[in-house]
């Protein structure tokens, strides 16, 4: 990191999990955030019956493996905003399905920032099966929002 990011990173608000975890975006999906602080993310889902269904399979969906992944990589950039971000977006999402993920109790996700610019911030991550292999891996870009004065967004 460059001297502006470790400045971003210390001035960051950490995205509390137990405020977190209320917001419909996770208990809908039933993903629940462990940690997100500093540029790094730990989600896990208690996988039940309504997450499978991959391609006649009993494997998790990958349709809920790419949700997972935004709200991991998601919450990796919220724990970097300073006091001057109002928003973010996902810009892409680019994810690699490494191996069926047949797990019958929970999956563990994990995302970090790489990089972070005044308006882009690029995160990867992964999610481990139940032997703790990596089953599946994604990069990402989100748009931050800053506030400026006189607006509410840039």
């Amino acid at each position: 990191m460059h001297a502006n990011e470790d400045e971003k990173c210390q001035n960051a608000h950490p995205l509390p999990p137990s405020e977190a975890n209320g917001y419909p975006f996770f208990s809908w999906a039933g993903l629940r955030i462990v940690e997100a602080i500093e540029g790094s993310s730990t989600i896990e889902l208690d996988v039940q019956h309504h997450h499978r269904g991959g391609g006649g399979t009993e494997a998790v969906n990958g349709g809920i493996i790419a949700y997972m992944f935004d709200g991991i990589l998601g919450t990796a950039v919220r724990s970097i905003w300073t006091d001057d971000v109002v928003g973010q977006v996902t810009i892409t999402l680019n994810i690699q399905y490494q191996r069926m993920i047949a797990a019958k109790h929970r999956i563990v996700g994990h995302g970090r920032v790489v990089r972070a610019g005044s308006s882009m911030v690029f995160v990867e991550g992964e999610i481990l099966d139940e032997s703790e292999q990596v089953a599946a891996e994604c990069t990402g870009i989100y748009r931050i929002f800053r506030q400026r004065e006189g607006s509410k967004m840039e």
